[in-house]
């Protein structure tokens, strides 16, 4: 069928170059606004077209699930968030498979999603859809919408916006939705995300080649495209801005302000008196990421544990300050906050202070984005033992920050960011290696080394990892060849 309407092609709007800053631009997702990678990404495509690629603000539109920044160009509908009631119904079944009234309520939500999409494009008149992880599962009902979206277009002929999708993730990089039985899979290659994409990004290198299989099996139902996206694909890794321009901005007044609120809205010098501790005598450490599995913030409890023993001895530090800047979504707080109970007996000391910034949110005007640049003032480290990423977002905010990483060799960082020499201190197994932890202890003593670190790191930071990436890639994306009118 689709290969029929192909024939159609030269209906296709292809678009030049010069012609970017007048297009209309449509991005869509189940969340935006919050502190996870995909929201981080949306706003640093906005503010490249904007500012790189002169895109007036006012051509720039959003689909979104659930919202937390409002704006008139931002459109939001219950039914593409991932906590919508139909969306529980589908991961609880995903590994054993939709039946019955499962079926029928699926069925009538993504329906219902995809008027919603028509609406939203035909309303703003989009030249551009950007999808972000219609690749994944998590976004099943809007990603499945989608799909059925430009099915019908295409059938009935009507013109349909360039499908561009940003693939963060996938199931095939997930275990959770690994294996799907055989009536999800149909879905899944119906529309997660389906024949209809005319362009991808990966946002790392593994990507494509791990998505390989998975691709030709949409080439079984589409003829020709797996061919297409193969040549009509690219890399763009996260970027990020830089927050200093070296080491010596974290010892003048830059960020001061963020540092009073701070130890202000967080009670830091009445939680200080309470232990009868000096300032000096605390250190700081930041996991800047959600709370989530993955990100293995156990691991990262035991590690602050093992390294406050070797401190101690040192006759400085006697405690730690462990903040993780993230919201809790998957309810993994009490799990945490249980097995620092057991390290602390096992250790036989209360002074690693385990904190969540999420309890702070309303009581603090700091953002998310502002914990770095705090606790790298603090003389702080920071935390990132995520045994899976797809690129790094937090990792590359916390290095622009001026602070350093201690992490696991996690396999995108092994593939596509060891390669930039960070300088940072990395496991590359779940286990507590003394020699690893004596390095930090160094490193938190030598001023000199953290000073040629931080610089260093920022200069790889704008060769490797500057926003002006994303504007090539872009480019590229948006003037490909159609697949589709």
């Amino acid at each position: 069928m689709i290969n029929l309407l192909r024939k159609n092609k030269e209906k296709a709007r292809q678009f030049r170059k010069d012609e970017i800053p007048k297009l209309k631009y449509g991005m869509l997702h189940s969340l935006f606004g919050d502190t996870e990678g995909v929201s981080i990404v949306m706003k640093q495509i906005e503010e490249i077209l904007n500012k790189k690629l002169k895109v007036p603000l006012k051509n720039i539109y959003y689909l979104i699930g659930k919202s937390k920044t409002k704006s008139k160009r931002i459109t939001e509908n219950e039914l593409l968030s991932t906590k919508n009631e139909t969306m529980f119904l589908i991961r609880k079944n995903y590994p054993v498979g939709f039946g019955g009234e499962s079926s029928e309520k699926i069925e009538e939500t993504i329906n219902k999603a995809k008027e919603a999409i028509k609406k939203f494009i035909r309303k703003n008149r989009i030249d551009v859809l950007i999808s972000h992880n219609s690749s994944h599962p998590v976004n099943f009902i809007s990603s499945v919408a989608l799909s059925r979206y430009y099915r019908d277009e295409i059938l009935q002929g009507n013109r349909t916006p360039k499908y561009i999708l940003w693939w963060h993730d996938s199931h095939l990089e997930r275990k959770d939705f690994l294996n799907p039985p055989r009536d999800v899979e149909n879905y899944l290659l119906q529309g997660v995300p389906g024949p209809f994409v005319e362009y991808i990004l990966f946002i790392n290198s593994l990507q494509f080649k791990e998505a390989r299989k998975y691709l030709k099996k949409l080439d079984l139902r589409d003829p020709g495209f797996y061919k297409r996206i193969e040549t009509n694909h690219g890399v763009i890794y996260n970027t990020t801005d830089i927050f200093i321009e070296k080491f010596g901005d974290l010892q003048t007044d830059k960020f001061n302000e963020s540092v009073d609120t701070f130890m202000r809205d967080f009670k830091i010098e009445s939680l200080l008196g309470e232990k009868e501790l000096k300032l000096s005598e605390v250190l700081f450490c930041l996991q800047h990421t959600r709370i989530i599995g993955r990100k293995r913030i156990d691991f990262a409890l035991k590690f602050c544990y093992e390294l406050l023993e070797k401190l101690r001895k040192k006759g400085r530090y006697k405690a730690i300050y462990f903040l993780i800047s993230g919201q809790d979504p998957d309810k993994k707080k009490k799990e945490l906050v249980r097995l620092n109970k057991e390290l602390q007996k096992e250790y036989g000391h209360e002074n690693l202070f385990l904190v969540f910034a999420e309890d702070y949110y309303d009581k603090t005007k700091l953002t998310f984005e502002e914990y770095p640049k705090v606790f790298a003032k603090l003389k702080a480290i920071s935390t990132y033992f995520s045994e899976v990423e797809g690129f790094g977002n937090n990792l590359l905010e916390v290095l622009a920050s001026g602070l350093i990483p201690i992490i696991y060799t996690y396999p995108v960082f092994k593939k596509d960011i060891s390669r930039c020499d960070f300088k940072l201190i990395a496991f590359n197994k779940f286990q507590l290696n003394s020699k690893r932890i004596q390095e930090v202890v160094n490193l938190i003593f030598d001023e000199d080394k953290r000073r040629n670190w931080v610089n260093h790191n920022l200069r790889v930071l704008k060769k490797e990892f500057n926003h002006d990436l994303i504007a090539v890639k872009l480019v590229q994306a948006i003037t490909s060849e159609r697949g589709h009118i």
